[in-house]
């Protein structure tokens, strides 16, 4: 699998080739004089994932250089190139992620990769622009807001491919537009889309039909003819002659869960497991909105939003690679210990220690240093661990109901 060191060393290419400045800068002239913030040092800012108020954050940034900037430079200078340098290095380090040389060393679930495809809204500054150009939500949809999409390798944590739009549009529309992109990194042959109430649909059904295999949970109503059978599993046809299977089963609370599917050789008990399988995409957008702090834009234009979405895409999937590493080496430490559960690294303490020290790597010029700030990242994960309980319903959940301005279980990573 992708190792950091590597992931890091091909993040640093990027930020470093002339083609990156080049193709991303709306006038030529931009960033050719000497000043404070030139575009490599203003890359590294932004890849330092600071989440504190921009002039404090620019403080600590400049503490050792003794300089001084105000936030309306900083503003200034992102105004002046697009998001493109991101979404490159988003780009670089998935189609290494999935190279040839690893692909062997992948993880799948009955010989397919599971990916899980779902959406999210996603709060914006209340600014009028922005309201006109994405939409809004809540009371005369006056608070605006974004449309994110993310298709998500469940057994390898990582985000395949991402979007970010108006609400104006679907969920549908970025489904397929996953489809096509994933189609671009694996053979969708190989992979298994999993998705929840609201994208099944005959546009979709077919669509994945024709290139891959699916499985949706079904709203009630989706089909009166669905909602009359029994529990169990059941081929029928819909849209004139496709065939297509129905898996029904009761969950804890009681709620008939309707699955449509066209797996037609997969046990029927396994699509209980199988469907929740989907669950890490819910975490996985915890951590892009509550860990990585998206909603918590460095300003106030669409470019700006841009930037910061692509940063948070790249740094999840940096995340990942860092704790697959950690975990590996938290697993060979402990396997001689008889620990009642296995442990994995604390993503706050991972988060925290990439704010400190991966954009210090990925800018680094001495070899030796960068390999110092990757070897601190791990060891200082390696060493903050959380057990991996099972979900067997036996942990007892208590209610809080109390009004708490900072909960004791959100803090920031700063």
């Amino acid at each position: 699998m992708l190792s950091l060191a590597v992931a890091v060393a091909i993040s640093a290419s990027i930020m470093r080739a002339a083609s990156t400045l080049n193709e991303s800068r709306f006038e030529p002239e931009y960033f050719t004089r000497n000043r404070k913030m030139p575009f490599e040092r203003l890359l590294k800012f932004l890849l330092s994932m600071y989440k504190t108020s921009s002039q404090a954050a620019l403080n600590k940034f400049f503490e050792s250089k003794g300089i001084t900037m105000s936030q309306q430079a900083l503003s200034k200078a992102r105004s002046k190139f697009d998001h493109s340098p991101f979404e490159k290095l988003f780009t670089a380090i998935k189609d290494a992620f999935y190279g040839k040389e690893y692909l062997d060393t992948l993880h799948k679930l009955y010989g397919k990769y599971i990916i899980a495809i779902d959406g999210s809204v996603t709060p914006l500054p209340n600014l009028p622009s922005l309201l006109e150009r994405f939409g809004g939500t809540g009371a005369k949809a006056s608070s605006p807001s974004a449309r994110m999409s993310i298709a998500y390798d469940v057994m390898n944590d990582f985000i395949m491919d991402a979007a970010f739009s108006p609400l104006n549009v679907s969920e549908h529309s970025h489904a397929k537009d996953h489809i096509e992109n994933v189609a671009r990194i694996i053979d969708l042959k190989d992979a298994i889309f999993i998705m929840d109430r609201g994208y099944a649909s005959e546009e979709l059904i077919r669509l994945f039909s024709e290139k891959s295999y699916y499985l949706f949970r079904l709203r009630n109503k989706f089909n009166t003819e669905i909602d009359k059978l029994s529990l169990g599993s059941h081929t029928i046809k819909m849209y004139e002659n496709m065939t297509v299977r129905v898996v029904k089963f009761t969950l804890p609370s009681g709620e008939i869960e309707t699955l449509l599917t066209n797996l037609f050789d997969l046990d029927e008990g396994n699509f209980k497991e199988l469907y929740f399988k989907r669950w890490p995409v819910e975490v996985k957008f915890d951590i892009v909105k509550n860990k990585l702090e998206l909603p918590c834009f460095g300003g106030f234009t669409e470019n700006i939003i841009m930037q910061d979405f692509w940063i948070s895409m790249y740094l999840a999937n940096m995340a990942a690679i860092a704790k697959n590493e950690a975990d590996k080496k938290i697993k060979s430490d402990r396997k001689d210990k008889n620990n009642k559960y296995e442990y994995q690294a604390n993503v706050n303490t991972l988060i925290g220690s990439m704010r400190e020290r991966l954009a210090d790597a990925v800018f680094s010029r001495n070899p030796l240093h960068r390999v110092k700030k990757l070897n601190r990242i791990i060891l200082e994960i390696q060493y903050s661990v959380v057990p991996i309980r099972p979900d067997d319903g036996k942990t007892p959940r208590y209610e809080n109901t109390r009004n708490c301005k900072f909960h004791h279980n959100r803090k920031s990573n700063l």
